[in-house]
């Protein structure tokens, strides 16, 4: 960036410059755009475009870009957040254009509203480049293409015409087209991209699955209202807002709570949640293990590796953390190199056995390291078991972060059990 704030010439050829990227990636990206140039030519050369369809693409055309700068900085805010793929609210507006206009008139829809989305909202975020844009709008209008082959087939269109129960299974059948089509183009991106095919990270988080859903479902509601009563569409952007907002809200939350780096909790909601938990054990008299987890040598990966390095290897420590411990068990980050786990309701055997599991799990990790073998790495884990340890948290922290102490100066690679359990 130069000191005006405005992108350098350097950042504005990166923007477009797609030979950059590695060969497969390149590949697919140029495969996905010129499928949506073939599709948008054999449709043009097809079109049969009225004064009212004119009209229509003004209208939706319009309504999207109108709801998108009046949710720009949520939109912009949202994109700094994402760290999934990012689920964006046009679909609202791109499926609506799918169904009720010509497929050229769809193409320009699209085209308007993902170049107003770069111009407004995306431009100049860290990670938005001008050319995964163009490859976006190149997926949606496939995507529109397919929902409209979709709609067409299973009797849906022309839409306005009570088709009886039988309708809600097509319009089922064109929203489930729309979403697995581009998601899957978005996951083939994304694995050649970062050569992991870890459906989690190719999928996304559940909660922007729904995101994209709800606005699809949007979609079609906003494609029956332009076709029956078009002044009712203003009616919309209250509830699109609202995702807006309530998505932003999400990922404000789940910054605020979460360690950046591994995705577990950090320290202070950690802390927050597990005393609620031992407050949960002293009252119905129950056991509660808490295990301290350290990476042994992580001061010499850091320094021989780098950081890049270093963070995969507490990426991979979180990992092992979550696959080791059932979804109610708390697994946080302390900071640094050591982590922290809550167990309620095990006693010392099964306390024992959880963190010989995340001991045995990151020993048969295996780190990608810069240059050379892969890297191998061990834990050291201190435990502690409420109320042997102490009536409270921090007595039982103390007591397991001695037995980790224990587990270190014994040699590393083990699970220590503090003395007082």
């Amino acid at each position: 960036m130069t000191d005006s704030g405005q992108p350098s010439r350097a950042r504005q050829v990166k923007n477009w410059a797609i030979w950059s990227l590695p060969a497969p990636v390149r590949s697919f990206v140029l495969l996905v755009e010129a499928a949506a140039v073939t599709m948008v030519a054999l449709g043009a050369a097809s079109a049969r475009v009225t004064v009212p369809d004119l009209v229509g693409c003004a209208i939706v055309t319009s309504l999207g870009i109108a709801a998108a700068e009046m949710a720009r900085q949520v939109e912009r805010r949202r994109r700094r957040f994402a760290d999934t793929p990012h689920v964006n609210f046009s679909s609202v507006w791109t499926l609506t254009a799918a169904l009720v206009l010509p497929g050229v008139l769809a193409v320009v829809v699209v085209a308007a509203l993902y170049l107003h989305l770069w111009l407004r909202s995306w431009r100049g975020v860290s990670g938005v480049l001008a050319h995964r844009t163009l490859f976006s709008a190149c997926n949606v209008i496939l995507c529109c293409r397919l929902a409209a082959w979709c709609a067409r087939s299973v009797g849906l269109l022309p839409l306005g015409h009570d088709r009886g129960p039988w309708a809600a299974l097509g319009a089922a059948a064109v929203i489930a087209v729309y979403f697995v089509a581009n998601s899957l183009v978005v996951a083939i991106a994304i694995g050649l991209s970062t050569s992991s095919w870890s459906l989690k990270r190719l999928v996304g988080r559940v909660n922007e699955n729904l995101l994209e859903l709800a606005t699809l479902c949007m979609g079609l509601v906003a494609a029956l209202l332009l076709t029956l009563v078009p002044w009712l569409l203003v009616l919309m952007f209250v509830p699109l807002y609202a995702l807006h907002r309530s998505a932003l809200i999400r990922q404000f939350e789940r910054a605020a709570t979460t360690d950046s780096i591994t995705g577990l909790l950090n320290a202070a909601s950690w802390r927050a949640l597990a005393d609620h938990e031992l407050k949960r054990a002293r009252t119905m008299g129950t056991p509660l293990g808490i295990l301290l987890v350290d990476v042994d040598r992580f001061n010499s990966v850091n320094t021989v590796h780098g950081v890049p390095v270093a963070d995969g290897v507490l990426r991979a420590v979180g990992t092992a953390l979550r696959a080791a411990v059932r979804s109610d068990d708390l697994c946080g980050r302390f900071g640094g190199d050591e982590f922290v786990v809550m167990l309620p309701g095990s006693d010392v055997s099964g306390v024992l056995a959880v963190a010989d599991r995340i001991r045995a799990r990151v020993a048969d990790t295996e780190i990608e390291a810069v240059a050379g073998e892969p890297l191998h790495i061990t834990v050291s884990i201190g435990a502690s078991v409420f109320p042997a340890a102490g009536p409270e948290l921090d007595d039982a922290l103390i007591v397991a972060d001695n037995a980790l102490y224990a587990a270190k100066d014994s040699g590393r690679n083990r699970v220590q059990l503090s003395e007082t359990t």
